[in-house]
């Protein structure tokens, strides 16, 4: 029983048991003093009841408003599909429902109407967010930030890329700095910091949480006088709380490895193409050396009239390629709907063996030749039509498509297994060779982001629908290609969706034959 009804009924008990025992005696000041006292005690419950269901209702109101301010803003009168098409929204529609739902949840649950609104949440269970969810996509909003080099006074004021929406709160900007310092990056949580104190959108945060947070920043950074002075800042605003104080100490004592300088100048060149693919709309790719080559129309050895348009991006090893309309409409669409009810988090490694990842932040499902959908076999000797290659069964890998949503992207990475483990320790590699070559379909156009890069050769494409691309990870020495690191940048506005094609060694004995010379030519 809730504790405004317990006050209430006793209250009332307390009363029936004076009037059943005082029943003869009203005239007595005394005994009516003892029922007024009772009387007050039932008006000062049922005025205490009455308080607490206002303040339910206050809230639930007020809860109410703040999704209707949010759709009014984040939709308005266009398609619903505008909420995860911009990352502000993607982020508040998340934590709507780790923070607003379940306080609705909380003081909805005593009301008799409440059958209905749990009705209508239980059959969103299976797809509801978690705290996982909203500090991932916390995490999402830095990386955008950061590699895309935007403004943070335009993303409080709820500005991304030309699209406006809400503008984030304080608290909000707040705890994406904290973000910043999880995953070692002072330099962005002390941006984001800077910006959020006189960014006064409630709800707010107090000086000394931000003090508190900045001196940690300045510590990480190995700037121990700025991070002194915040400190005495906060012991001043906030005298009696000793946690910030034990925050910083072990930071004093602690010895960060030094930065991978190789690793620091890929991700420097990762970033800088990932921005020139996000914001360069008048091509479909970039790269330093493909001024002189030139498309051309390749004809198919298995369907007649068929060309296929390919378009060489590189000459030389890695070779890669782009073929313009490999798919048409319908494909690119069938292989979305096939898709989206059996994807889940991406992971990285092959099909028989893989692990979950923050190096990979997506959604991916795997569609074999033998898919009930004809489409996927078709597919998939096309792409042999194409490159040449044996792509059967076990030589060909199973088809995957992937979703990357708010922030999605894939690090840099090589498709090559051998490089980092023995072939004993990968199932698949002893009987069917490692991964030859790549072959990514792109299934719809991304509005900003998600571009394919590769860091080494300083090339980036553009997704464009119905495209593909296509380069090989083997030289035809048979050494590995380190030039072909790779990268999915993240996704700014819109999402992406991609198909992945991986072609093994083994059945291409015939089709790509080794070279003469050590490089392979």
């Amino acid at each position: 029983m809730k504790p405004g009804c317990v006050w209430l009924y006793c209250a009332l008990v307390m009363n029936l048991w004076i009037e059943k025992t005082l029943e003869d005696v009203f005239a007595s000041s005394s005994h009516l003093r003892i029922l007024a006292s009772g009387e007050e005690n039932i008006r000062l419950a049922l005025r205490h009841y009455i308080s607490e269901e206002k303040r339910k209702l206050e809230t639930l109101q007020s809860l109410y408003e703040e999704v209707k301010t949010a759709y009014a803003s984040e939709f308005g009168e266009v398609e619903i599909r505008s909420v995860f098409e911009n990352p502000l929204n993607a982020y508040r529609l998340i934590k709507r429902f780790t923070t607003t739902w379940k306080e609705v949840w909380k003081f909805a649950s005593d009301f008799a109407a409440f059958r209905d609104f749990e009705s209508a949440l239980g059959t969103l269970h299976d797809f509801i967010p978690n705290d996982d969810d909203i500090e991932g996509s916390k995490l999402s909003l830095l990386r955008l930030q950061m590699t895309y080099d935007l403004s943070i006074k335009d993303l409080l004021e709820g500005q991304v890329a030309g699209r406006q929406s809400l503008p984030l709160s304080q608290r909000e900007a707040f705890e994406t700095a904290l973000v910043g310092l999880d995953i070692g990056k002072p330099d962005a949580a002390l941006e984001w910091l800077e910006k959020a104190r006189s960014h006064d959108v409630p709800p707010l945060v107090s000086s000394a949480e931000t003090l508190g947070a900045m001196a940690t920043a300045y510590a990480m950074k190995g700037d121990y006088l700025k991070a002194a002075d915040s400190i005495r800042e906060v012991i001043t605003l906030d005298p009696n709380n000793p946690d910030h104080l034990r925050r910083i100490l072990p930071l004093l004592t602690d010895k960060r490895p030094k930065p991978d300088s190789e690793r620091e100048r890929v991700q420097s060149t990762y970033r800088s193409l990932c921005r020139q693919g996000a914001f360069d709309t008048n091509s479909s790719y970039w790269a330093q050396d493909s001024e002189h080559l030139s498309c051309y129309l390749q004809r198919s050895k298995l369907t007649p009239f068929l060309r296929f348009k390919v378009e060489p991006i590189i000459s030389g090893s890695p070779g890669v390629r782009l073929i313009h309309d490999f798919l048409n409409d319908k494909e690119s669409l069938a292989l979305k709907s096939s898709s989206v009810h059996l994807i889940s988090r991406a992971k990285v490694g092959s099909s028989l063996i893989s692990h979950v990842s923050d190096a990979r932040i997506g959604k991916t499902a795997w569609l074999d030749d033998q898919f009930p959908d004809p489409l996927i076999l078709r597919i998939s000797r096309r792409i042999s039509d194409v490159t040449g290659l044996n792509t059967t069964h076990p030589t060909g890998e199973k088809l995957q498509t992937s979703n990357y949503g708010m922030g999605g992207y894939y690090e840099p990475h090589h498709d090559y297994f051998r490089k980092y483990r023995d072939d004993n320790l990968i199932p698949g590699v002893a009987n069917r060779g490692d991964r030859i070559a790549t072959f990514m379909l792109y299934l719809n156009d991304v509005d900003a982001g998600g571009a394919t890069v590769f860091p080494r050769l300083n090339l980036w494409t553009r997704p464009v629908k119905n495209a593909a691309i296509f380069w090989y990870n083997y030289k035809q020495s048979g050494d590995l290609d380190p030039d072909t690191l790779h990268a999915g940048c993240p996704v700014l506005l819109g999402e992406k969706w991609v198909a992945n094609k991986w072609i093994r060694e083994y059945g291409q004995e015939f089709h790509r034959r080794c070279g003469l010379t050590q490089d392979g030519s």
